[in-house]
């Protein structure tokens, strides 16, 4: 071979690496958001089945969740109480359903740091609204239960890049009454 030939073979490797790479991250990006939408649906389902086995009089677990805790005369602001220290607010610490919970984008974001609980009545249009709109600390990859109302309307969002632009709150669902 001459010296051409192997300048010639390395450039076309070269490029070969480059569209690849570029491919394979938009590939793993796709597959973050993947994950964090199929584990919204995780928790959203996890309400709708507390709310069906709470509607029957049996209590679920964690113990925050136990029938008749989330009603509007519970507490005189029942959201909140739900959100921080309640049923939602509990789901991902120690003992609860969501404690072995990792973001797949921050794997160092585990359980309750991955998985927020706030009280919150602010506008939010699904796919246009940052996470910040409901969570200053929130991140790529987190789940995050919106409790508002005197009621206990919940809400599950998750945060994901779309696009270019990082921590975009999707909606997962319907809302769910308690």
């Amino acid at each position: 071979f001459s010296l051409i030939e192997l300048l010639v073979v390395v450039a076309i490797i070269g490029v070969m690496a480059a569209v690849g790479v570029v491919g394979y991250q938009g590939y793993i990006d796709s597959t973050k958001k993947s994950v964090t939408d199929s584990n919204a649906k995780a928790v959203h389902q996890w309400l709708v089945n507390t709310k069906t086995v709470r509607a029957a009089g049996i209590d679920t677990d964690p113990s925050e969740c136990k029938s008749g805790t989330l009603d509007s005369n519970s507490t005189s602001n029942a959201a909140s109480a739900v959100a921080s220290t309640g049923c939602f607010g509990k789901i991902a610490t120690s003992g609860g359903p969501f404690e072995s919970f990792k973001n797949p984008y921050e794997t160092t974001r585990k359980g309750s740091n991955a998985i927020r609980a706030v009280d919150s009545t602010s506008s939010v249009t699904s796919a246009s609204s940052t996470c910040d709109t409901l969570d200053s600390n929130a991140k790529n990859g987190d789940i995050i239960i919106r409790v508002s109302g005197g009621t206990s309307h919940v809400d599950v969002y998750f945060c994901a890049k779309e696009g270019d632009t990082d921590k975009v709150l999707t909606k997962r669902d319907s809302t769910v009454s308690f």
